[in-house]
């Protein structure tokens, strides 16, 4: 079959150490191919239409014989396989097994790795404490996407008031710059196995791999819940928990305005103990677009929500909630679900 295609060309305005990034789409009958220049990368992105599959592909823009990473992924991003990624110079950097979750690097290249493997024992010990290997082998996954920092205190001011400061160094998969003092290692925490959601635990620890409240744990999924010894699973049934929030009030029966997943309910502490997981069922019930201001626009999305313990499987209570998503110039915020007291 012949292929036709098209070529859009087009600029980008923003430019890179100076060069200008430079962008190429090309359709044809199987794929939407789209490849950038840099002046560091030649990026390659392939998205098959019959499938959902894409092939990824990255070298380096000096010589694009140099591999820097490829694989293939799912339209939604969700990477899968193994994957390797390269420096410029072609040595290899790291391996990443995204089916197993398993993230090993070149211990020539990464010379303080093993601190970092060192504090993934300590916050792995730590969900073990709190819920128990079970729950550790069923609902959690380590992301590596984690950092590491140099914190220390700064002078500022006339009267020389002191701050502290944190100076980023790396992660896994970015070698460290020098020794880091301080830590944040994120996880996954998933209702089952094959959900594709999840909640993201986030774990701060000191040079000493003690836990650290921050200010994060007010505004994120950070800290741990306090579960009694003989709750530490998640039993919840989803079909049990629709025809429990039914009796209690839930009449949508339109699937697309009903949405469940696992939830967590910050304290808005910085304490050890600083929320509880709950599986929310949201029927949606009100959208709305308005002007928050002349040039700033504002959609928000009102829900009742039956809340349940994923613990036990239990109706918790019905409470009213809200998203409110706001933008202007192509920039804005989103609150996500927030208590709606209007």
């Amino acid at each position: 079959m012949k292929t036709f295609f098209f070529i859009t060309l087009f600029f980008l305005s923003a430019s890179v150490n100076g060069q200008q990034p430079f962008e190429e789409n090309i359709e044809t009958d199987s794929s939407n191919i789209n490849i950038i220049r840099n002046s560091v990368y030649r990026v390659y992105t392939e998205t098959f239409k019959r499938t959902d599959s894409v092939w990824y592909n990255v070298t380096y823009i000096d010589d694009t014989t140099k591999l820097n990473t490829e694989g293939w992924e799912l339209k939604n991003g969700r990477q899968l396989g193994t994957w390797k990624e390269y420096d410029s110079k072609g040595n290899l950097l790291f391996t990443e097994n995204h089916d197993k979750h398993t993230c090993t690097v070149n211990p020539k290249m990464f010379p303080y790795h093993k601190i970092l493997e060192a504090m993934k024992l300590a916050a792995d010990k730590m969900i073990t404490d709190a819920y128990g290997k079970q729950f550790m082998d069923k609902h959690v996954i380590f992301n590596f996407d984690c950092n590491a920092y140099n914190k220390y205190k700064t002078k500022f001011g006339c009267c020389k008031d002191s701050m502290w400061t944190e100076d980023y160094l790396g992660s896994w998969t970015e070698p460290m710059t020098s020794k880091p003092n301080s830590f944040l290692l994120r996880y996954e925490v998933r209702l089952n196995q094959a959900d594709e959601d999840f909640i993201e635990l986030g774990i701060c620890l000191d040079s000493n791999g003690k836990y650290v409240p921050s200010e994060d744990d007010m505004t994120n999924n950070y800290g741990f819940e306090k579960v009694k010894p003989q709750n530490k699973n998640f039993t919840i049934a989803k079909n049990k928990a629709i025809e429990s929030a039914r009796k209690v009030g839930l009449k949508e029966q339109d699937r697309t305005k009903i949405d469940e997943f696992l939830f967590w309910e910050n304290f808005r502490k910085q304490k050890y103990f600083n929320g509880q997981f709950r599986y929310y069922i949201t029927e949606l019930i009100e959208e709305k677009q308005y002007n928050q201001s002349k040039n700033r626009q504002a959609f928000i999305k009102r829900y009742i929500v039956y809340v349940f313990n994923p613990w036990t499987g239990d109706f918790i209570e019905k409470k009213k909630m809200k998203s409110v998503r706001e933008w202007e110039d192509g920039h804005g915020l989103s609150t996500g679900l927030i208590p709606d007291n209007d």
